[in-house]
């Protein structure tokens, strides 16, 4: 007789867990509370914040790990972690609602975060949170570092669009800028010039299509959605399209807010000094806040960390590793990875979609909402066959 009790981790699947060892069903949604574990970061809390949030875990049978010096109140701000079961945190927002300060505010916001949304909405479609969906890239351009001059007659990039769409493109992001370092800039004229050909045909051969803009120009962005397009992918500073923000509340437009520096963008070759997540992190949260304050919904941002622009290549697999953190802040993220400079740079490859998808399916994995692609077949297929094991 063995007496050897063997011992295992189990699955984040903790329904279908319980279900294998034969759990009461009625019981089930509570038990699930209690087994599921989140780990939350708190930033700059105050001291007395911080000191109060320990303590009130510590009364609810959990703890809160903090900065040394909040106890003797020698430090201005601490950030805090806590790690927890669901029960332990729905009850810990109760107790928040009593507390001074800004703790009185947290309830709703932890129950935000610990409640996971199931859909978001892009145009008429419906999106599933718990899957990746590819946006396919189609430059109107004589110089984009990967494609440059393949879609720049209109025949030609509606047929490869088309392409796309039958590959498996849930979206296609049309750009008439390059935004490789060292590119050329040109005028919203030249840029309107390029892309509204191809806009309208798609539109009017296909009008339930999905579209996005990529500029940096509002002249453009007012220009598109005038002819149907669906998403103001922004790869500079959001600020810069106050001036459109009626439009894009009247038009309901789902607006990417892409972190970068400036346009085209200029290499970094050293790491940030910090937490690159944490930073584009808080970052994301002040956007959210500024474009609702503006009278935007919030309910239509697309959240994309900005890979290859003004990022170390080390901050780069950085943000690719913890892709999943992005996740607390409730809004769909993008991530372009595919044929950046990051992964020659790194491997010496000059063909870079073998890597590209080797790091797409990493992000697939962690379930990624969106990714921006060139070769949409090679990544629709990689879909395909990662839907067996996730």
């Amino acid at each position: 007789m063995n007496n050897k009790i063997l011992i295992k981790k189990y699955s984040s699947d903790i329904k279908k867990e319980l279900e294998s060892i034969n759990f009461s069903n009625s019981y089930i949604d509570c038990a699930s509370n209690k087994l599921q574990i989140f780990k939350l970061k708190f930033f700059d809390l105050k001291p007395p914040e911080a000191s109060i949030l320990k303590q009130t875990c510590l009364s609810i049978g959990f703890d809160a790990a903090v900065g040394k010096d909040v106890i003797t109140c020698k430090c201005e701000k601490s950030d805090a972690l806590v790690c927890g079961t669901k029960d332990k945190f729905i009850l810990l927002s109760e107790k928040l609602k009593k507390q001074p300060f800004r703790l009185k505010y947290l309830a709703s916001d932890i129950l935000s975060v610990i409640n996971s949304e199931k859909y978001y909405s892009i145009g008429s479609k419906i999106f599933d949170f718990d899957k990746t969906y590819l946006m396919g890239i189609l430059n109107i351009t004589p110089d984009s570092f990967s494609d440059g001059g393949k879609n720049y007659n209109c025949e030609d990039a509606f047929i490869n669009a088309m392409r796309m769409i039958e590959d498996g493109a849930d979206i296609i992001d049309i750009g008439g800028e390059s935004t490789r370092p060292s590119a050329v800039l040109i005028s919203p004229d030249e840029e309107i010039k390029r892309v509204m050909p191809v806009i309208k045909k798609l539109k009017s051969e296909k009008p339930d299509i999905l579209l996005s803009i990529d500029t940096i120009h509002p002249e453009t962005a007012i220009a598109a959605i005038n002819e149907g397009v669906n998403i103001l992918n922004v790869v500079s500073n959001i600020n810069s399209f106050l001036s459109i923000f009626t439009l894009l509340k009247n038009y309901s437009i789902s607006v990417v807010i892409t972190h970068s520096d400036c346009i085209p963008p200029v290499p970094v070759y050293n790491d940030f000094d910090g937490d690159i997540v944490d930073e584009i992190f808080k970052f994301f949260a002040e956007k959210i806040e500024y474009l609702s304050s503006h009278g935007l919904d919030k309910n239509l941002l697309i959240l994309d960390p900005g890979i290859g622009f003004g990022k170390s290549i080390n901050n780069q697999f950085e943000l690719i590793k913890r892709a999943d953190e992005f996740f607390t802040l409730k809004y769909p993220i993008l991530y372009g990875i595919s044929r950046k400079s990051f992964i020659s740079d790194t491997f010496d490859i000059q063909h870079r979609d073998e890597i590209s998808a080797i790091y797409a399916q990493y992000l697939i994995s962690k379930k990624v909402n969106l990714l921006r692609v060139h070769d949409v077949k090679a990544h629709n297929n990689l879909k395909k066959y990662l839907s067996k094991i996730i």
